[in-house]
């Protein structure tokens, strides 16, 4: 279908509450269609409707080639969160150049309802539930750097400041927060 532009973190759009979808209709289907289209083409595993400018609580994720699921998520809610956690690199696609260590909870269930408004229910753990998490918070307007602890976003404070302008952080050394989380 079409490829859209993705927000990042000037536009105060990301930092809105996007609303419930009421209406499973063709045109809910098209966005989805263009979700996708615009996930590939960023080299993404998952985008929520607020990223392309739909205030809808709308999230689509692709995980297959990682041994999870691929599909489209509308109204998402959490159900539960396990309390153990994990503690791994996440990016953004809003958030282009960055990749730093975040602690999630390891396990997430879920509601959800389809593209026909059926109620559904999933269980992630580790990427999958990292990623149904990091596009939920898209949803209630928040941003995986806002979520970063003190040390961590002081480090990237610069790179957040040029993105803000508009421009890519240049990643000509590894910086001091991805060299300490090295795999």
């Amino acid at each position: 279908m079409a490829v859209k532009r993705i927000l990042t973190i000037q536009d105060k759009r990301l930092y809105q509450k996007s609303v419930e979808v009421k209406e499973f209709d063709k045109k809910l289907r098209d966005n989805v269609r263009d979700m996708f289209d615009t996930m590939r083409d960023a080299l993404g595993v998952g985008l929520a409707g607020v990223q392309v400018g739909l205030m809808q609580r709308i999230m689509v994720i692709d995980l297959e080639e990682a041994g999870f699921i691929k599909g489209s998520f509308v109204n998402p809610k959490i159900l539960e969160t396990s309390e153990e956690t994990q503690d791994s690199e996440e990016g953004c696609l809003s958030v282009p150049g960055i990749s730093v260590p975040l602690k999630r909870p390891k396990w997430v269930k879920i509601s959800y309802q389809d593209l026909s408004g059926e109620e559904n229910t999933l269980e992630g753990e580790m990427l999958l539930a990292r990623a149904l998490l990091h596009e939920m918070d898209h949803m209630d307007g928040r941003v995986f750097i806002d979520l970063l602890e003190p040390d961590i976003k002081k480090l990237i404070k610069n790179d957040i400041e040029l993105i803000k302008k508009g421009k890519i952080p240049k990643e000509s050394k590894i910086p001091e927060y991805r060299e300490k989380t090295a795999i």
